[in-house]
């Protein structure tokens, strides 16, 4: 079963919180640091998402920080991305990062709630460290499910087997530390449940991966085929 949303943290407007803890990591920072790296759980996302050179999909992605994934996924060859966060400062080193890598045309993003963003439709949408921050992970799917034409990438805390059984208490230890320090909850959701829930609406799991306590799932949805010769002709 699903998490359910903690009224105090992370519901499905999203806590301003979330917004506060990252513009102070990224409020100010210059490109003489250079850009924030690619970590790795997003790294390994990458790793499944090798067919970008051949698909050339346009991508969404949701939560997108500073866009470290969306603009590698542009190099790779995606024809344009659309990137949403809750973070001010992460959105205007997402807008630098594109610009500095010379996609300011083919990228674009919004200051927003990816749970409730208006963004249009997309081949693929990416949600990348993203559901463990939102107590409604239902609201977030849905939103998901509903812009995706043909992929959902995520990565999120296992919750299966011995590595749920660390992520939970590890994830409750961070979450006492860090609503001491101002910050916001973080949350281990039902995976089986994640993976119903895609299944439900028409994506199926089409390649997956470990790093550590996260797990990567790359889900597609099949393409039905237009063509009239690939119909029965039984009738």
């Amino acid at each position: 079963m699903a998490t359910r949303p903690d009224p105090d943290c992370c519901p499905r407007t999203a806590d301003p919180r979330i917004a506060r803890q990252f513009d102070a990591r990224y409020d100010g920072w210059t490109q003489d640091k250079g850009f924030p790296e690619l970590v790795d759980v997003s790294g390994a996302i990458l790793d499944l998402l090798r067919d970008t050179a051949l698909l050339r999909p346009t991508v969404l992605e949701l939560g997108c920080g500073t866009a470290a994934l969306g603009v590698a996924l542009l190099e790779m060859g995606a024809t344009s991305l659309t990137g949403v966060d809750l973070s001010p400062a992460s959105i205007d080193l997402a807008r630098q990062r594109a610009d500095d890598a010379g996609f300011a045309e083919a990228a674009t993003f919004e200051v927003g709630n990816a749970a409730e963003t208006d963004a249009e439709s997309r081949d693929w949408v990416i949600l990348d460290r993203v559901i463990c921050c939102y107590g409604d992970v239902e609201s977030l799917l849905e939103r998901a499910i509903s812009l995706a034409r043909e992929r959902i990438a995520i990565s999120v805390p296992e919750s299966r087997g011995w590595r749920g059984l660390v992520n939970r208490p590890l994830w409750l230890a961070e979450f006492a530390w860090d609503r001491w320090q101002g910050g916001c909850r973080g949350y281990v959701h039902d995976l089986r449940h994640i993976e119903r829930r895609l299944a439900a609406a028409g994506f199926a799991r089409a390649a997956s991966d470990r790093i550590g306590l996260w797990h990567i799932g790359i889900y597609d949805r099949p393409k039905v085929s237009t063509n009239p010769d690939s119909r029965s002709r039984g009738a």
